[in-house]
């Protein structure tokens, strides 16, 4: 009961300091790499429910990203959709494309599936750089609307312009989506999955319709995808094709790995850890005239499945069984 209460209280205290962070630092620099952090963690949550629970590789996962993205920004330019509205709509957009990748998928298991979610992913690509009238091709959308301000009374209102107003809004996202996560990891649904990743012959064996479950949890992943994608256009205010290239999802896969893959902490340790490290490379990057970032991300990962195969968390982990053992208990 105790390890519990201690448990919740420290959530608690770290909750109150993220939404502490930003008052305490001023840094508007700072403020937007604490942006791109709870995006990245929402993006590669959605992956790791994919590929860490289900056990289903998804290399294609930057293309929901983009759908999101491109579906918001085009509803809020074109049709003047609130932003507000724009957000689920992106993510519902991309669930219903999830959904349509899915259906031919679900018999696909393994290398077949990844070359088919690669494939997916450069289709919506060239989709976007040659549909030239309604994405505007590489130069991509700019001018997006921010979040539409919420009035308190008639002469206060909330402005969602400034880094630090954007932060909060992605938090509350980003801690409701990880609360919905924990749950439905927890239920019948998750342990369905894991039971798939572990034998999906063995799980049609006892009756679980697995194409069932991998239509569901390909629409849940790709939802969230999009909804990360939706709030990136309103706040970065440009999307471009770049976003649905491969090399977004291998930063996600990334995050995921150095992070620890089937963890609910894993996709946030990792997503934070390495978004703080893309910013301070890209200054080295500036000055060797190099992308050394994408290096960076390949030897990080290729250390930790040869050194650290359930990542950082895991790694963690493992030190705290060893240092808190019970008395009489072997090292």
């Amino acid at each position: 009961m105790n390890s519990r209460l201690v448990k919740y209280a420290s959530i608690a205290v770290g909750i109150v300091a993220l939404f502490v962070l930003p008052i305490i630092v001023r840094d508007r620099y700072f403020q937007h790499i604490l942006v791109l952090s709870c995006i990245f963690v929402l993006l590669t949550s959605s992956w790791n429910l994919l590929a860490g629970y289900a056990g289903l590789l998804n290399l294609g996962h930057a293309a929901f990203y983009g759908i999101g993205a491109y579906s918001s920004a085009l509803l809020a330019m074109n049709f003047n959709i609130s932003p507000w509205l724009g957000l689920p709509i992106g993510g519902m957009v991309a669930a219903i494309f999830g959904i349509l990748l899915g259906i031919p998928s679900l018999r696909l298991s393994g290398p077949y599936l990844v070359i088919t979610t690669i494939g997916f992913s450069e289709i919506m690509r060239m989709v976007t750089m040659n549909w030239v009238s309604l994405t505007r091709g590489s130069l991509g959308l700019y001018g997006i609307p921010p979040l539409t301000p919420i009035k308190l009374s008639k002469n206060l209102s909330i402005e969602f312009i400034s880094e630090q107003n954007a932060y909060y809004v992605i938090l509350i996202i980003v801690i409701l989506t990880l609360c919905l996560m924990r749950k439905l990891v927890r239920s019948e649904f998750g342990i369905t999955l894991k039971s798939m990743r572990e034998d999906e012959m063995g799980s049609e064996s006892i009756g679980i319709n697995t194409a069932q479950y991998k239509l569901a949890v390909f629409m849940i992943s790709t939802f969230f995808a999009g909804l990360a994608g939706s709030f990136y256009a309103h706040y970065i205010r440009l999307v471009s094709p770049e976003l649905l290239t491969l090399g977004e999802t291998f930063a996600v896969l990334t995050m995921a790995m150095v992070g620890g893959l089937g963890t609910m902490s894993g996709p946030v340790v990792g997503a934070v850890l390495l978004t703080f490290l893309s910013e301070g490379l890209r200054f080295l990057a500036e000055i060797i005239n190099i992308d050394i970032r994408l290096i960076i991300y390949g030897t990080m990962l290729m250390l930790t499945i040869l050194f650290m195969r359930n990542g950082v968390v895991g790694l963690f982990a493992g030190l705290a069984r060893y240092f808190y053992r019970k008395p009489g208990e072997k090292k």
